[in-house]
């Protein structure tokens, strides 16, 4: 009787796991279909693996000044030309991509992850549990971004990168709304009742029932999340309180180039036009990817 228990225990799991293995497959074979969503996910990567294989890429230093070679026009020699020192801007936009990029994924997996560890009790239990966090949420949210990063750079020193706990901070309301949503829908089902009447732990029901039910829109809110952060990222650096020279960072690139925009346009350009094709093949995959995570 016992062993007639475990194959009918091991057959139930393992078509549970083949369910979601062929749900999966069938999201990937939905999103390779969008020829929009795969082309903006390449360029991304591309522009990605190029940042990562700068020194390769490149055979100019990012500090390497040439005072004899200011504003010169895009070449063989210098792809993108030079800037007002004279060093090379490609290299200067790779090795910028490298700080760039970090930061909007730093910021965006720690608001993400922080996001569901508030978010997923909040849900879960509600009450008391959800009457503590969801005010704080409301406090966090209402906070201006621009507002929150010139306190830490003022208090902590400017230049530092301390503004990138500012931006996890506002990114995290975000996500625990998002998840707390998710498994408030979740909990009321008659699986998670049964779960709790059979004396399953909380744990146990979270682990196995909850969370891959919030996989999907918690995916779907990082990608676009991490569009957001880049452009916040580059925002701050133009704006003077983000990353400090000499470390090259998109913003601030642009924002030294802004002096030179009428006489040598080509400065400004090349940053501004990374920074446009990154924050929208982000935005274009993100729909396609929504698409294909939609159960309907």
């Amino acid at each position: 009787m016992k062993n007639q228990q475990r194959r009918v225990s091991s057959s139930g799991s393992n078509s549970i796991s083949s369910e979601k293995e062929s749900i999966w497959i069938f999201i990937v074979r939905k999103l390779i279909k969008n020829k929009v969503a795969v082309i903006s996910l390449v360029v991304f990567v591309s522009i990605c693996l190029a940042c990562a294989l700068a020194p390769l890429l490149t055979r100019w230093e990012y500090y390497t000044t040439n005072p004899s070679n200011r504003f010169a026009t895009p070449s063989p020699e210098h792809l993108f030309g030079t800037d007002g020192l004279g060093r090379d801007n490609f290299s200067r936009i790779l090795y910028g991509g490298r700080t760039t990029l970090s930061i909007a994924m730093i910021a965006s997996f720690a608001s993400a992850l922080i996001g569901c560890i508030i978010g997923l009790p909040a849900g879960y239990f509600g009450k008391r549990v959800d009457f503590i966090i969801s005010p704080v949420l409301d406090v966090l949210a209402s906070i201006p971004i621009v507002l929150l990063v010139i306190v830490f750079e003022s208090v902590f020193g400017y230049g530092r990168g301390y503004f990138v706990y500012a931006m996890i901070i506002s990114a995290i309301p975000q996500f625990a709304r998002l998840v707390r949503a998710c498994v408030m829908s979740v909990t009321g089902r008659e699986y998670i009742e049964a779960s709790r009447a059979l004396g399953v732990s909380h744990f146990m029901i979270i682990f196995k029932h909850v969370l891959h039910n919030i996989t999907s829109p918690l995916i779907v809110r990082f990608t676009s999340g991490m569009g957001e952060a880049l452009l916040i990222c580059t925002i701050m650096g133009y704006l003077g309180i983000g990353i400090q020279p000499p470390v090259p960072e998109w913003g601030m690139i642009a924002y030294i180039a802004k002096e030179s925009i009428f006489t040598s346009p080509h400065v400004m350009i090349f940053p501004c036009a990374v920074i446009t094709v990154c924050v929208v093949s982000l935005s274009l995959f993100t729909d396609g990817l929504q698409e294909a995570l939609d159960p309907r």
